[in-house]
């Protein structure tokens, strides 16, 4: 009998993929990622890691878990560090993708963002967004999206950055970023303001509150969605990617109608073919076109040319792509 023989870049792919717990399966233990003691000089662990499963989500964030749960949320663990009088949380969102892992960590430091605010990238697998003055890390690697924050006092700049790479280092796959933001335009874009969205929650909380899901996103397949500066005012371009073109066109019309029922006023003629463009209360400058499976949505422009703009901006770079 001969025995089978695989090749050992199978073996390793194998291995990897048992580690990681499957692309959406069971969680693996999240606590083998928390680095020891010695790891980061001065630190001692103060609290034994804790386990949250995905039902108990409400139990450690209350209502804030909607967000999580719109991704493919399959776990969390987190832990405290203590030096001195300053204590740290270190907590490990399993988000079952690469993707989601994204998604949650757009969705994150899009919310904390403030003028007010002294924030930087760092250089981790992925770019990571460190907010030096409240002491705040936030990064992806893989399935995971990991924060650092203060429970209490300020944890210095080289701590954040010295736990940040112990835990990086001990996530094997790098994964890749959501290919559809590739599709957004790059010029005029305003930093750090990128976003992966999936579910109505977090569509609610990262882009327009609406009552209903007007724009069928439990329907559409992925979101994604930046701030831009157009025409000398502030917008956000948002391009929703449905299953097929009958999806995208549900969707149009329906935001076309909600806007209707708002008595939003229209710019006939105005904006790409097939586009409406319209002045609302709360949407501002908003306006709409398809194409294909694609909707391009703009909102919170100053005035229609702004949503012109925009509309043509979406286009133009799906064109490209």
């Amino acid at each position: 009998m001969h025995s089978l023989r695989l090749p050992a870049t199978l073996i390793l792919g194998m291995l990897a993929l048992l580690w990681s717990g499957g692309a959406r399966g069971q969680s693996a233990d999240l606590t083998t990622l928390f680095p020891k003691a010695s790891e980061v000089p001065g630190w001692t662990l103060k609290d034994p890691p804790k386990r949250f499963a995905e039902n108990q989500l409400f139990e450690y964030m209350d209502g804030a878990a909607e967000i999580p749960k719109s991704y493919t949320f399959r776990g969390l663990a987190s832990t405290k560090y203590q030096k001195g009088d300053t204590v740290l949380e270190v907590a490990v969102f399993d988000m079952g993708t690469p993707t989601d892992a994204y998604g949650y960590y757009s969705a994150r430091v899009f919310l904390e963002r403030s003028p007010r605010s002294k924030e930087r990238l760092v250089p981790l697998d992925h770019p990571a967004h460190l907010y030096a003055a409240v002491g705040v890390l936030t990064f992806w690697k893989g399935r995971y999206t990991v924060i650092l924050q203060p429970d209490s006092g300020k944890p210095d700049d080289d701590s954040l950055l010295r736990f940040a790479r112990a835990i990086s280092a001990k996530i094997p796959l790098k994964g890749e970023p959501p290919a559809l933001l590739h599709r957004l335009p790059a010029a005029n874009m305003i930093a750090n303001s990128a976003r992966f969205v999936r579910g109505k929650a977090a569509f609610d909380s990262l882009l327009l509150f609406l009552p209903q899901d007007t724009f069928g996103v439990a329907k559409a397949g992925e979101t994604v969605a930046a701030e831009y500066t157009l025409s000398g005012g502030p917008a956000t371009l948002i391009l929703l990617h449905y299953p097929d073109a009958a999806a995208a066109k549900a969707g149009y019309n329906a935001y076309r109608q909600l806007l209707t029922t708002q008595k939003a006023l229209f710019a006939n003629g105005a904006g790409p073919s097939g586009a409406f463009v319209a002045t609302a209360a709360r949407e501002k400058g908003t306006g709409a076109v398809i194409s294909g499976s694609y909707l391009c949505v703009v909102t919170g422009a100053k005035d229609t040319k702004a949503v012109e703009t925009g509309l043509r901006q979406l286009l133009t770079a799906l064109k490209a792509k």
